[in-house]
């Protein structure tokens, strides 16, 4: 690898760290412990005011039904999200959110919003520019190379 190209790695690594962390205790002091990083993200997912399927909330944590089944245990249990089977195709599960998981996650979405808000205060508006249009690149990239690497488990 060429310098630049370790410089960046380690960029990206120590950015996702410190993202994590810092959301990490955000929600710790949020939600006094009663929730994981994982489970927020599942309420992220689901999303406020429609009804998704746990197919498609799979999908879009680039995880498997099984997975979240179980964070959907979970978080049933603790009255955040509810699950309804399909009135048409029993095999089809909606998932929506409460009242209660509705509230953490206009929560969570307010703290990304600060968070982002915040980050980019330090650049000017012509590098916010370049690096908006620089990271849909590489959400594109990421999502290429996770769908290409599922087809190749099939």
């Amino acid at each position: 690898m060429k310098k630049n190209e370790l410089n960046i790695d380690a960029i990206l690594a120590r950015l996702f760290i410190s993202t994590f962390k810092v959301e990490e205790r955000a929600i710790a002091e949020s939600s006094k412990g009663k929730m994981s990083i994982s489970e927020l993200h599942v309420l992220r997912e689901i999303g406020g005011g429609r009804d998704r399927t746990m197919t498609q909330v799979a999908r879009g944590l680039k995880i498997s039904v099984s997975a979240l089944t179980i964070a959907m245990n979970k978080l049933e249990k603790k009255g955040l999200v509810r699950r309804e089977r399909d009135t048409e195709d029993h095999r089809i599960v909606k998932v929506s959110l409460t009242t209660d998981g509705f509230e953490a996650f206009e929560y969570h979405d307010a703290f990304h919003r600060k968070m982002v808000a915040d980050a980019l205060k330090q650049l000017t508006a012509e590098e916010q520019k370049v690096l908006g249009k620089t990271l849909v690149k590489l959400d594109a990239y990421f999502a290429r190379e996770w769908a290409r690497r599922e087809k190749m488990k099939k």
